[in-house]
């Protein structure tokens, strides 16, 4: 067997069915081996566009994304991706291909150490040979998917590819030792003491699928409880204990709640999202998680053990009614400010309306800017949706290769192509099914069919610019992503950050008039919506359309200056 047979074996048997990115010579090796072992190549029109369709794919499937660049640029360009893995918590492999071992410290072409550059961006990195290629390629995939899961880098070599391995492809495996929680007396002392606790439940407990645990202990124990932004969809938001998002939108209304608490408890909170330091008041802290972190809080108690766990040890904390009531309180402060922001055709109205009129199925993707503080914290999620964004690396341009890698997955359901075999995501395969029929709720009267989950991109034109030519994939690959491109012609973010210092807006203005200035983008239908009731038409036409769509919402940005709370 070569070099490439074996990697190809392995990743089909691991259950990869695809992977991403941009060819190069040294490549095409790998990508007929790959292609005899039913791996389907996906061509990309960026690499970081490739890493972030691995981390998505990733996320959907519970199987470990692959991508693939070239020498220099190619890899430096893969990079961007990569650090969203990592930070974002997604177990992926990135390859790429590298110089020859006599090349390694010359001066030549496209030439970089490519081990040096993905260190600081993923758990591992190796340089593949024909000696250790079985060890690594079984290592690389247990590192991956190991607490907390993210990217791991292997080299390539050119001349590697057709060289036999130099010992028998035999399956290994490593038990894994199960961890034990040792609850110490100090936790019990404080959860049973505690009158008003507050939950922080993050990222941890929503990739590890906690929400019906948590739901379960919070019909026995009512206790408030806050989410960070990627735990978005945890719990409903119409759930009494549900106090609202940190970060985003209106996240400053949450003090009245924050300031009374006298315990905090982090539920599989991920600090990479948001520093405890960032929003707590000076009580006592019990951090709930799978790993040790390197948390900077004195007299913080952490308590590391699986999911289950966690619950167990909070048996003896008593509900805080009193905090409760607070709770909806506070909950009630944030909808109401985001009602009042949707006047005129503002990103919250446009937001709304699409909200209402997408089904409860529909996953959506999200870009970084001010309107993903918007959506963080008015966007519900129900059981059969899907929120996706990125919080850890918050990367623009994150919003429509997600939503590509989305549109994919859906295709496979319909097929039945693809295999689960993450058991830490097996919560998330009843999210993504839903009936074979919505309604459109500005037309009630009026069923559409669906034959699967409906993709929505919801992007600024800011980030839509920076990977807008992935929009030719709709057509290479015959996939249907709606495209909601909240236009307002700036970087808005950066805008507002600047208002913050008093300073007039610089470096922020992107274009005068019409992002698009057509009714048509690389073979995609461009609507343009002015106010609501072209939002609706938009959206309407876009839900029954049989092929991709862009909305292009022009909306007034000037509601982003009292919703966005400063940092």
């Amino acid at each position: 067997m070569t070099v490439e047979e074996l990697l190809a074996r392995r990743l089909r048997d691991h259950g990869v069915r695809r992977f991403f990115g941009i060819p190069g010579g040294p490549s095409i090796p790998y990508m007929e081996a790959f292609r005899k072992e039913g791996i389907e190549f996906i061509l990309t029109s960026h690499e970081a566009s490739a890493a972030v369709m691995a981390d998505v794919t990733a996320r959907l499937t519970g199987v470990t994304g692959v991508c693939h660049a070239t020498f220099g640029p190619g890899a430096t360009n893969l990079s961007t991706g990569v650090g969203g893995a990592l930070l974002d918590r997604s177990p992926m492999l990135a390859l790429t291909s590298e110089m020859p071992d006599e090349w390694l410290d010359r001066t030549a072409q496209m030439n970089i150490d490519h081990q040096a550059l993905f260190g600081p961006l993923t758990k591992a990195t190796f340089r593949l040979n024909a000696g250790n290629a079985e060890e690594i390629i079984d290592r690389s995939l247990k590192i991956a998917g190991e607490e907390y899961p993210g990217p791991v880098h292997i080299g390539l070599p050119t001349g590697l590819a057709g060289k036999s391995i130099k010992q028998p492809a035999v399956a290994r495996h490593s038990p894994v030792a199960e961890e034990r929680l040792r609850t110490e007396e100090r936790v019990k002392v404080l959860l049973a003491s505690s009158r008003k606790p507050l939950i922080a439940a993050g990222l941890t407990a929503m990739r590890l699928g906690a929400g019906a645990r948590l739901l379960e202990f919070l019909e026995k124990h009512s206790v408030p409880v806050v989410l960070t932004p990627m735990a978005r969809g945890l719990i409903p938001s119409t759930h009494p204990c549900y106090a609202g998002v940190l970060f985003h939108a209106l996240s400053d209304r949450l003090r009245r709640l924050t300031s009374e608490a006298d315990l905090i408890i982090g539920l599989g909170y991920d600090p990479v999202e948001y520093n405890y330091e960032s929003w707590m008041p000076d009580v006592p802290l019990i951090h709930f998680d799978t790993l040790e972190t390197d948390l900077r809080i004195r007299g913080a108690i952490r308590s590391v053990s699986p999911p289950a766990m966690w619950f167990d040890g909070l048996s003896v904390l008593r509900s805080a009614p009193e905090m409760v009531a607070l709770t909806a309180e506070v909950r009630q402060e944030i909808i109401n400010g985001l009602r009042y922001a949707a006047k005129d055709f503002s990103p919250v109205t446009a937001l709304t309306i699409l909200k209402n009129m997408v089904p409860a199925g529909t996953v959506v993707t999200a870009d970084v800017g001010s309107h993903l503080h918007l959506l963080g914290q008015m966007w519900d999620v129900p059981p059969t949706g899907r929120l996706i964004i990125t919080n850890g690396w918050s990367s623009m341009g994150f919003g429509l290769p997600a939503a590509l890698a989305a549109a994919l997955v859906n295709r496979d359901k319909q097929t039945g192509t693809f295999a689960r075999r993450d058991k830490h995501t097996a919560a998330f395969v009843n999210r993504d099914k839903q009936a074979a029929t919505f309604v459109a709720h500005n037309n009630p009267t009026t069923t559409f069919a669906a034959s699967y989950n409906p993709v929505v991109c919801i992007t600024g034109d800011g980030g839509f610019l920076m990977h807008a030519g992935e929009m030719i994939m709709t057509r290479r690959y015959g996939l249907k992503v709606i495209v909601v491109v909240l236009s307002d012609g700036e970087l808005n973010l950066i805008k507002v950050k600047q208002s913050w210092k008093d300073l007039s807006p610089y470096g922020t203005a992107l274009f005068t008039g019409s992002l698009f200035g057509s009714d048509n983008y690389l073979g995609t239908e461009v609507i343009r919506a002015t106010n609501a009731r072209e939002m609706q038409s938009a959206v309407g036409r876009a839900l029954v359309s049989g092929s991709s769509v862009i909305i292009e919402a022009i909306v007034d940005p000037s509601v982003y200056n009292d919703l966005v709370v400063r940092d």
